[in-house]
């Protein structure tokens, strides 16, 4: 009796395609090892491996960058304020529309607490991210879930902006079709 390699079930000898994960069936399957109920080892399928490093990389950014936004504040905390003359502070914050009510020394601080909060956020962003990249490295079912979600999310967000958004819409609808793909699934839920 022939195997799906994808997911391990047992097929039907005349069958083309897997009825469980609707991978195609290759001539001479063998069956997996199994241990218990579970596959030993699941095969990464090539996407999956490029969206994980493409996920770590943006998360390596991310990180840098949100380490950038802390030092800037700490940096500022720290006598930063200091190296730019205070005349000049006050015409660029009387530029700044929405900010011209907020001259003095109260704005330097509420500006470095803010650029402090907007750093922490982001490395937390970060390690969001690295942990989001194991989970479709390691093939997760809620790593899964949630890059659906996401990319749902970013679709619709794109909507609001087009015609700009128009190839990051593109990219997310073919993260959800590669996603649902049946071998792809099966690597998450087989």
């Amino acid at each position: 009796m022939p195997y799906c390699k994808y997911c391990g079930k047992e097929l039907m000898e005349e069958a083309k395609f897997c009825p469980y994960c609707g991978a195609p069936v290759e001539a001479a399957a063998r069956p997996p090892v199994l241990e218990g109920k579970e596959l030993q080892a699941k095969v990464r399928p090539a996407g999956v491996s490029v969206l994980a490093i493409l996920e770590g990389i943006v998360s390596l950014f991310t990180l840098f960058g949100g380490i950038a936004l802390v030092g800037v504040a700490t940096f500022l905390s720290a006598g930063g304020w200091g190296l730019i003359p205070e005349e000049e502070l006050q015409r660029a914050i009387q530029r700044v529309p929405w900010a011209s009510g907020f001259t003095g020394v109260r704005i330097m601080a509420l500006t470095t607490a803010i650029l402090a909060v907007i750093g922490i956020i982001v490395v937390l962003l970060a390690i969001m991210g690295f942990i989001m990249a194991w989970g479709l490295w390691t093939g997760k079912r809620w790593a899964w879930t949630i890059t659906m979600v996401l990319s749902a999310i970013q679709i619709l967000v794109g909507l609001f902006s087009l015609p700009g958004s128009l190839i990051s819409i593109l990219i997310y609808v073919a993260i959800i079709y590669y996603l649902s793909r049946p071998h792809v699934k099966a690597y998450y839920y087989g």
